[in-house]
């Protein structure tokens, strides 16, 4: 059988929406990101303590939309998604797809270089609801390894990177019938290589395909790059998140005024981003990343890798655009003792929409073009 289907083993800030640039420019391919439902979340967190019920009962939502995108199979359907390694890529093969028709492309980068990427845009596993809602959490059951004890947060990082890889390895012990192409991101950085998977994969590469490798896409540059010795340093203060309840609600309310007061320039700049269907995230995160020295010496409460950082960004992006798209996937829960929790496993219809956003803004989407676009998706190159 021809291959129909192409996913992705990777942890994630190693090139996984590079290769969905790359495979977009191959004749008959539908490439995409992390196409929704993305699987992720608490039904992730619940296969990798053994229970996979919930991934089970969204399998076939997620399979229709694989079955839309690709045309009913008349394209050959890419997903670089990794949360595919985390979960329901071991539920696919053989109940839903034939292993013959499948290829996994295994893509690694240098496991220094993917922990610290993960360190600088506060990617700890485990640490917030954020990254327990993309990343694998330690100690998980399912786990085949485990951090060292008395981990640091690089620790975590790099645990986290190497126990994606040890995932890949059992993987192809488990469906041997695959189609499997490994590679560094430096190897999928060469166009002669790039022209070797297409081929392992039998995809036709279009003329423009040379001109998108080697391309750097989605750098994070919102959060600078400072020396690892400087982002592991003991922090100056103690941490946000030892705060009772009441008290980092309140230390929160403060900064976010703080922010709309001394960077009301920048707030007041803030572009929407129209890959993310028009949100204002990117921008929030960018503001609070940019001050959060800043924030620290003002209120004397170390923010670095804390779920207190991370629910800043959220309250800030609320003061920002109260009805941002994004924020349609996050549970805000009532203070004392304010939380998010996101949800990326539903699709919403028109109705739901008009709720969550009112109906100015869907028909302002829908006048710039914007409504009902798949920004998971990449169209090949003009």
């Amino acid at each position: 059988m021809s291959i129909k289907y192409i996913f992705c083993i990777n942890s994630g800030r190693s090139g996984s929406d590079y290769l969905t640039e790359l495979l977009s420019q191959a004749e008959n391919t539908v490439s995409i990101h992390e196409g929704f439902p993305i699987m992720n979340g608490f039904p992730m967190q619940k296969f990798n303590t053994g229970d996979d019920r919930e991934l089970q009962k969204l399998m076939p939502l997620k399979m229709r939309q694989i079955h839309k995108k690709s045309k009913n199979g008349r394209k050959t359907y890419c997903e670089t998604n990794h949360s595919f390694i985390k979960g329901w890529g071991y539920l696919l093969p053989d109940k839903y797809i034939s292993q013959e028709e499948i290829g996994v492309i295994i893509l690694r980068r240098v496991v220094d270089k993917t922990a610290y990427s993960l360190l600088r845009v506060r990617d700890v596993p485990g640490r917030s609801e954020w990254t327990r809602t993309w990343l694998l959490t330690p100690n998980a059951e399912r786990n085949i390894s485990k951090p060292p004890d008395n981990a640091s947060p690089y620790d975590i990082c790099k645990w986290y990177v190497e126990e994606t890889y040890l995932r890949a390895e059992e993987y192809k012990k488990m469906f041997p019938r695959i189609r499997y192409v490994e590679c560094d991101l430096e190897q999928l950085n060469k166009y002669d290589f790039v022209l070797e998977m297409f081929a392992s994969f039998g995809l036709v590469p279009m003329p423009v395909l040379q001109d998108v490798a080697g391309k750097v896409v989605n750098v994070r540059n919102e959060w600078q790059k400072l020396p690892l010795e400087e982002l592991l340093s003991d922090p100056k203060y103690h941490s946000a998140d030892s705060l009772e309840d009441k008290e980092r609600d309140a230390l929160i309310a403060q900064m976010v005024n703080y922010l709309q007061e001394k960077k009301a320039d920048k707030i007041a700049k803030a572009q929407p981003n129209y890959a993310m269907g028009g949100s204002f995230a990117m921008e929030a995160n960018r503001i609070v990343a940019d001050a959060e020295r800043e924030l620290e010496e003002v209120f004397k409460y170390s923010l670095i890798f804390t779920e207190t950082e991370i629910i800043l960004i959220w309250e800030l992006l609320h003061t920002i655009n109260p009805k941002d798209i994004l924020l349609i996937c996050c549970e805000r829960s009532s203070p004392p003792g304010i939380r998010y929790s996101y949800d990326f496993n539903k699709t919403l219809s028109i109705v739901t929409m008009v709720q969550k956003l009112g109906l100015f803004q869907v028909i302002s989407m829908m006048v710039k073009g914007i409504w009902n676009k798949d920004y998971t998706h990449r169209k090949p190159m003009s």
